[in-house]
């Protein structure tokens, strides 16, 4: 029997969370007999124009009220056509979506099952709270990467699954043989997120500055932190280069060129609640993570043996130094994460789960 479904994205494959809740699932959900349909909540042509890798020029002709004017009138378009397609849906999977008022539409205004998929503790985003909670119990079911957000999920919806994310690996072994192999010169320190996780960065500033003035063969590759340079530390000693933006293909590479993945987190229940996507990118590229012993990095992370954990600015700076000289012990933690996504992490694990929410509820 075929299921129509439709998948609502905040911005399709603009976000790394419209690929790896949304988009990765497109050839399964077609081999399981869903009729899927993409759609996205943000006009992707026009935030390409308005605020894309190459709209400079918009952004000196348009004021920025102007340009949020523009965005929001082309959302509120999208949001109706995405109703309308909604009324023929059987199931509506809505991934990260920002509004609320669109969720407890699609509640409302159709027969569809409504699965509502997030990530991050979004009950602290201030006035909102409430708004959002609300949300949680109207719609049939809900998705989330990790137990600590399930947690607090169930207490106003008990139909809560974790489905965690799932870091493309099939797609890292795709490339594996191609690339060449990284040189042990310069050792590079790699970062990847979003402009609205760059903060962390700042966490590790001094630990990094005091790394390069020691090292002369150190080299720090910051993979997604937008065009706004003001949103990383500004470094003094650290030799560091960019890429603002990165699709698919561009994130396997720039992995693959890591020796060390960092995966700094503030001591916050905004933390404490985060997936771990971004270790487990890491070490399906063969980068040997480290990261901060907070929220799902204790469960994944497993310090010594797949990756290490530092919970202080000296622990940073001896255990980074340490990969930093010991080239075989970054290929062992980096052999044991890879096997640790393989045998935990993979895409059809993550399917299962997913599934079962849209067919059942739970």
């Amino acid at each position: 029997m075929t299921r129509r479904l439709l998948v609502v994205l905040e911005a399709g494959d603009r976000w790394p969370s419209g690929v790896v809740r949304g988009t990765v699932y497109r050839e399964l959900f077609a081999k399981h007999g869903f009729d899927a349909i993409f759609m996205t909540r943000q006009p992707l042509e026009m935030m390409d124009w308005l605020d894309g890798p190459h709209s400079a020029p918009m952004r000196v002709l348009l004021h920025y009220r102007v340009r949020k004017k523009l965005l929001s009138r082309a959302t509120a378009a999208s949001e109706k056509e995405i109703l309308k397609h909604a009324q023929n849906a059987d199931i509506v999977y809505t991934s990260k979506i920002l509004s609320y008022p669109l969720v407890q539409a699609l509640c409302k205004q159709t027969n569809a099952h409504v699965v509502y998929d997030f990530g991050d503790a979004l009950w602290l985003a201030g006035n909102n709270s409430d708004e959002f909670n609300d949300v949680l119990r109207s719609v049939d079911a809900v998705t989330t990467d990790n137990e600590k957000t399930a947690q607090y999920v169930r207490t106003f919806n008990p139909h809560c699954t974790v489905i965690p994310d799932t870091p493309q690996i099939e797609q890292f072994d795709k490339r594996r043989g191609e690339l060449i192999p990284k040189p042990d010169d310069p050792i590079v320190l790699g970062w990847i997120g979003t402009p609205g996780t760059a903060y962390n960065l700042y966490l590790i500033w001094d630990v990094l500055e005091e790394l390069f003035e020691r090292h002369e063969n150190l080299q720090l590759r910051i993979v997604g932190a937008g065009w706004d340079e003001r949103l990383i530390p500004p470094f003094e000693k650290v030799r560091f280069t960019t890429l603002p933006t990165y699709n698919q293909n561009q994130m396997i590479e720039e992995i693959f060129r890591m020796h060390i993945g960092l995966f700094p987190l503030q001591n916050l229940e905004k933390s404490r609640v985060r997936g771990v996507l971004k270790a487990l990118v890491y070490m399906s590229g063969e980068a040997c993570v480290i990261g901060s012993p907070v929220g799902q990095s204790l469960e994944v992370i497993e310090d010594g043996t797949n990756g290490l954990l530092a919970g202080s600015s000296q622990e940073w700076i001896s255990k980074i130094e340490m990969l930093i000289q010991n080239k075989d012990l970054r290929a062992r933690l980096a052999k044991n994460g890879l096997e640790t996504v393989r045998s935990k992490f993979s895409l059809e694990k993550s399917f299962v789960l997913l599934k079962e929410v849209l067919l059942n509820g739970n």
